[in-house]
């Protein structure tokens, strides 16, 4: 994106406007197919001290890559500054589509007053190819873009692969998850490899600097009927293939090269690129996402699947991590409404119609002792590291843990409320709220409340309609409700299995981030407050009300914050501070800034969003370290904690009895239960 830049244009003696306008560098097809605006911001600035008037604020492209465009602005105050609004550009789709090398085009942005010109700037843009992708720099997001599942290259490459599972003893569906299995997601991204290296590639260095420059792509088509390509080309093909068998994959990029990855089970990073390469690598620890340098397909012989996953693995380890650069999840690009390219081209590829795997190519037999999910975890060695494995199992600090690392999902509700401390008071005095969806709200007409710089206003409708016991939602009327019925079936139903609520607003985060450095900043809840939502009828608004659990404090990042970064509060360990109303949340807060000040990275703001939340495990981690000079109380614990791999009873030691002697060796008198049939559950049972 272009550097915001400031122009002076003299009016006349002590008069000046200046104006700010940012822009796209780069545009291309899959710009104007996925609504890509050109423009990122323009802003005018009266430096006078006398107002001006009838300003028309005009931009225009040469050739016509956008249509022209013209603002009014009846007065501009002395000193005021005035974004414009409803800066969308559609761009000429018919022309961007006609291009098969970059051009460069320009930019012209015109301000008047009265038939007056005031100020004027041509700012040169890029047009791309239409096979051509601009980079990470300027279109990370638009690289979903070029993965193409419905490519008949690609419908052959599944078929050679279900062929292949078949011959292995497999089902040669392309099933993606449906097994719920990541044996089955690992073998089939398996299968895809081996049918993929079947097309006999071999491969094309990519331009200096592709990863940030962008390059122009090839289509699988295209990649079968040259038989070449480069790392891109290869990565995007195999995301291509993993998608159309309903797998999600992602693309990742280092500095100078792209190789693909996959989740085995169904998940993805939760945006559509992932800077962090330890959030990358937590993933393939886990063993639920897998990453395979994808120029090995251009190797001769063959290279198995498992050695293309290693040398994957390889490019995020921690001697690498330097040059890594980002992620781009196509799933959640999906999500965001980013399609694949649009292909005017009907007629299917012969050579596409079949793709024969040499049998070399085969994929190996996976034991189930290397499929991804049989975690290899180390014998403790001592009795104090089996009771920290314990520990460690129980506590999840790890960044999946909404407590943690809080996002905006389908799972959660934003609020904006103007009062968090209030909201809280008015819901232990039994106040009920209902959401106020702001997206829906016109207050002055013909406005969208949520895409205009108007703080004060959108403070002005949160605050009247808290006042009138609603909560603004800044979504619309749908997505709210869909989102509260959503939280409402899945705090019903952790109810109904649990037997404790788990619905509460997170009121308050703390805003960290991992080294000062770090370009990513992360949200965790500080206090959760139990709520209950219902509605009367399927018809009716859902309704917003304490639930009679207490408030807690989000103990999990407390100890997070001791163990990562050895900060400690324990004035927020024990009881919290209280008001006439039920919990002091300003003072709350103010202990927690106190404590962070001084931390780079950390803030705290008064933000509040609703979401479900479990504290089980946490519960049972905290019994476990208060209590842990308790375990040996019992004869069993005390046995698995000091000797684990001796047997329980010694030799000699009396057995379970079996079930014919029960009755011999016990009186029936003396049990409190019918002897059945089959006793022998009740011999384990008077063992024990």
């Amino acid at each position: 994106m272009s550097e915001v830049i400031d122009q002076g244009a003299t009016v006349e003696e002590g008069q000046n406007l200046r104006v700010a306008f940012s822009t796209a560098d780069k545009v291309n097809f899959s710009s104007a197919q996925n609504g890509v605006s050109i423009l990122r911001k323009i802003t005018l600035i009266n430096g006078t001290d006398a107002p001006l008037e009838n300003l028309a604020i005009f931009i225009e492209s040469s050739p016509s890559v956008i249509k022209p465009k013209t603002w009014t602005i009846d007065r501009l105050g002395p000193g005021e500054e005035r974004n414009l609004s409803d800066l969308a550009t559609p761009l000429n789709d018919t022309l961007l589509s006609g291009l098969n090398e970059a051009e460069f085009g320009q930019l012209t942005l015109k301000v008047s007053a009265n038939d007056t010109e005031l100020f004027r700037e041509e700012r040169r843009i890029e047009m791309l190819a239409r096979d051509e992708w601009g980079g990470i720099g300027d279109m990370a997001h638009l690289l979903a873009a070029y993965v193409s599942p419905n490519d008949s290259v690609v419908a052959a490459i599944l078929k050679e692969a279900g062929r292949l599972l078949e011959r292995g003893g497999q089902s040669g569906a392309i099933d993606g998850y449906q097994s719920k299995d990541p044996g089955r997601a690992w073998m089939l991204a398996g299968a895809i490899w081996s049918a993929t290296t079947a097309l006999g590639l071999t491969y094309a260095y990519p331009p200096a600097s592709f990863e940030t420059c962008g390059q122009k792509v090839r289509s699988p088509a295209r990649i079968k009927s040259e038989g070449l390509a480069t790392c891109l080309d290869s990565a995007l093909l195999l995301a291509a293939c993993f998608e159309a068998a309903g797998l999600n994959p992602a693309v990742l990029f280092s500095e100078g090269h792209a190789w693909t990855g996959v989740w085995l089970t169904e998940r993805d990073f939760g945006q559509v690129t992932e800077p962090d390469v330890m959030t990358v690598r937590k993933a393939i620890d886990a063993r639920e996402f897998v990453t395979m340098e994808t120029t090995l397909l251009t190797k001769r012989p063959t290279i198995g699947f498992e050695q293309a996953v290693s040398a994957g693995r390889d490019l995020t380890a921690e001697r690498n991590e330097h040059t890594f650069l980002l992620a781009v999840d196509i799933r959640r690009a999906r999500v965001a409404r980013i399609r694949p390219l649009a292909s005017h081209n009907t007629e299917t590829s012969q050579d596409a119609e079949q793709i024969e795997a040499a049998p070399p190519a085969l994929p190996k037999p996976l034991a189930f002792d290397f499929l991804p999910g049989d975690l290899v975890d180390e014998e403790p060695k001592t009795p104090q590291d089996r009771i920290s494995r314990w520990q460690r199992k129980l506590l999840d600090l790890s960044l999946r843990n909404r407590l943690l690392n809080f996002r905006d999902t389908k799972q959660t509700l934003p609020f904006i409320c103007p009062d968090v401390s209030s909201l809280e008071d008015q819901l232990a005095d039994g106040k009920k709220f209902k959401a106020l969806a702001l997206k829906d709200e016109d207050p002055v007409g013909q406005r969208d409340l949520l895409n205009k710089e108007e703080p004060n206003l959108l403070e002005e409708v949160a605050r009247d309609a808290f006042a009138k016991g609603q909560v603004a939602v800044p979504l619309t009327g749908k997505d709210t409700n869909n989102r509260l019925l959503a939280l409402f079936r899945k705090a019903k139903s952790d109810m109904q299995e649990g037997g404790t609520n788990t619905l509460y607003l997170a009121a308050g985060f703390l805003r960290w981030k991992k080294t000062e450095t770090d370009t990513r900043s992360y949200r965790a809840p500080l206090l959760l407050i139990p709520v209950k939502i219902s509605r009367r009828s399927a018809q009716s608004d859902f309704i917003i009300e304490h639930h009679e659990d207490d408030v807690r404090l989000n103990a999990t990042l407390l100890e997070f914050l001791k163990r990562d970064f050895d900060l400690h509060i324990p004035e927020l360990e024990g009881e919290l501070p209280r008001d006439d109303s039920g919990y002091d949340l300003p003072l709350i807060f103010e202990i927690m800034r106190r404590k962070v000040r001084d931390v780079a990275g950390f803030e705290v703001v008064e933000e509040l969003a609703m979401s479900t939340f479990s504290f089980a495990k946490f519960l049972m981690w905290k019994d476990l370290v208060d209590r842990t000079d308790s375990l040996r109380n019992s004869a069993l614990v005390q046995h698995l904690v000091d000797n684990p791999t001796e047997p329980f009873l010694a030799e000699g030691a009396a057995v379970l009895p079996s079930a014919a002697d029960v009755d011999r060796r016990v009186a029936p008198r003396d049990l409190f239960t019918p002897l059945p049939a089959d006793s022998s559950q009740l011999s384990a049972v008077l063992t024990a």
